[in-house]
């Protein structure tokens, strides 16, 4: 289940312009502060290959919007690093079962990417376990 989660948030965050290139070493996740910034106060943090499988499986899938982004404040805020040390920091808004989720690069809050409905579930599981 948790590989399940952390493979689909890492097909989303691929699918993104700015992608990790390398194999994922960790993933964390805290509560979304605000615009522009990572809370760094992570209370989820995944290191396991299955959890990170899901995570690369998911930033691959993500589907770019068209149009103006009028988003509510970051209901999360998601840090990755690959193998290679990289960072990549993502804001992300969970959507509810049967919905899609979004995803958004904390450097960039004029593009907004979707998330499916199946790797919301997916994700939502891994967040709220």
């Amino acid at each position: 289940m948790i590989a399940a989660l952390v493979s689909l948030l890492a097909v989303v965050l691929l699918g993104c312009n700015e992608k990790p290139d390398d194999k994922l070493a960790k993933v964390s996740i805290s509560i979304g502060a605000k615009f522009n910034k990572v809370n760094t106060d992570f209370f989820k943090e995944y290191t396991d290959e299955e959890s990170l499988t899901l995570f690369q499986q998911a930033i691959a899938t993500t589907v770019k919007n068209e149009g103006v982004v009028n988003m509510a404040s970051p209901e999360y805020d998601v840090q990755i690093v690959d193998k290679a040390g990289n960072k990549y920091r993502y804001h992300l808004w969970l959507g509810d079962k049967g919905q899609n989720s979004s995803l958004m690069h904390v450097e960039d809050t004029h593009t907004i990417y979707t998330i499916s409905e199946e790797f919301t579930e997916k994700l939502a599981a891994l967040v709220h376990s």
